[in-house]
């Protein structure tokens, strides 16, 4: 008698255990649903600068917050370094200006995400090139918020370091 309560115990202890590790059939299509259509915080930085290759202002300023924040750290061997404060609207007025006869690209070389649910850090290291010759490198620091289902950029911060 105390062998079969044993063996009807073990029993119900392994189905118990089998049946509670199942996922559910919504549990599993929310956390694939969820994953599968948020982008992700690098893809919308890459976004953001397949627009400023475009001189796609509107776009790019639809992937900004109202305020966001611009600095700059210059760094040259012969005038030290400055930090530069850019208002958003003359940043995009000086790509809108970039004349069809000059060709630039700011190539990313290594990217770095660091993110929560609603906020995120991309930082990227990059080198820059103008009419095809290289002009200079840095890092730039994009702080991303998640708002209206899209990460949304909140400052840009970046540094230019120049031979």
């Amino acid at each position: 008698m105390r062998s079969s309560l044993l063996l009807i115990g073990f029993i119900v202890i392994a189905f118990a255990k089998a049946f509670s590790q199942q996922p559910t059939v919504n549990d599993s299509v929310t956390v694939t649903k969820n994953i599968s259509e948020k982008q992700k915080p690098a893809e919308a930085v890459r976004d953001f600068f397949d627009f400023f290759h475009k001189k796609d202002t509107v776009s790019m300023k639809l992937m900004m917050v109202d305020h966001i924040i611009l600095n700059s750290l210059i760094i040259s061997e012969t005038k030290g370094r400055k930090i530069i404060h850019t208002p958003v609207d003359s940043f995009l007025k000086s790509i809108a200006q970039i004349p069809d006869s000059v060709s630039f690209e700011e190539r990313l070389i290594q990217i770095k995400t660091t993110n929560s649910k609603d906020i995120a850090t991309v930082n990227a290291s990059y080198e820059f090139y103008m009419n095809e010759g290289f002009t200079h490198n840095g890092t730039n620091v994009f702080t991303l918020l998640y708002i209206d289902d899209k990460w949304k950029i909140a400052s840009i911060t970046d540094t230019r370091q120049y031979p």
